[in-house]
């Protein structure tokens, strides 16, 4: 194994020992969540997760699918996240802010707008403005107007993001940006969110492949 997916299998151990540290009947009352006394039950964008009480070990169903076990580094972390860094007073504020105002770091802008590392999935999205249509609101999003795909789409059942993609022409390339509710930190990690949107954007190209 690489070194590079050594770190990235170290990071998800380590995510998923501290969910094993918590208390999972508060947690259960926290979100709300179904449960046995084997699983843990989240929904994350169109899946079902389920997390073994014992162990952390993550599985995933869409589609009325059965459960196969999820390995992804970044499941672990946007889900470990999630589950144990949200406050207990965590509340959406309503305001709709970008990335750049949220993480002020050297990297905020990785995410944004054209020559982000991100801009390979404005041009993925090109000219497929109505199959993402279809694939936000295959995810429940809830249209918006501006751009020509634009919707506030829910990741977990209390956080969402502001999707928003503009289409190319011959004098502009397409652009895709992301909006936050200002209070995001509230209930994940900055860092977060570049294991969160790959994953959105990865299953809206799955839906639209798929039609």
């Amino acid at each position: 194994m690489e070194k590079g997916h050594d770190n990235y299998q170290i990071m998800a151990d380590q995510a998923r020992a501290l969910f094993l540290k918590e208390d999972q009947d508060e947690l259960i009352q926290k979100f709300h969540l179904q449960a046995d006394s084997s699983y843990l039950y989240l929904r994350f964008l169109d899946g079902i997760y389920r997390i073994e009480r014992n162990s952390g070990y993550i599985h995933k169903t869409t589609d009325n699918e059965l459960y196969t076990m999820d390995n992804d580094f970044h499941t672990a972390m946007s889900i470990f996240d999630y589950l144990c860094w949200s406050r207990e007073d965590r509340q959406l504020s309503g305001q709709w802010i970008s990335m750049q105002n949220i993480g002020h770091s050297y990297h905020n802008k990785l995410m944004e707008g054209n020559g982000s590392s991100f801009k390979k999935w404005a041009d993925q999205f090109a000219e497929h403005t109505e199959e993402l249509k279809e694939a936000c609101e295959h995810l429940n999003g809830y249209k918006m107007p501006v751009g020509d795909v634009s919707y506030i789409i829910p990741l977990f059942d209390e956080l969402p993001v502001y999707f928003q993609f503009w289409d190319g022409d011959d004098e502009f390339p397409p652009k895709l940006f992301t909006l936050w509710d200002s209070n995001t930190q509230q209930y994940v990690h900055y860092e977060t969110l570049y294991y969160i949107l790959p994953m959105l954007f990865n299953r809206l190209q799955e839906l639209i492949e798929n039609g």
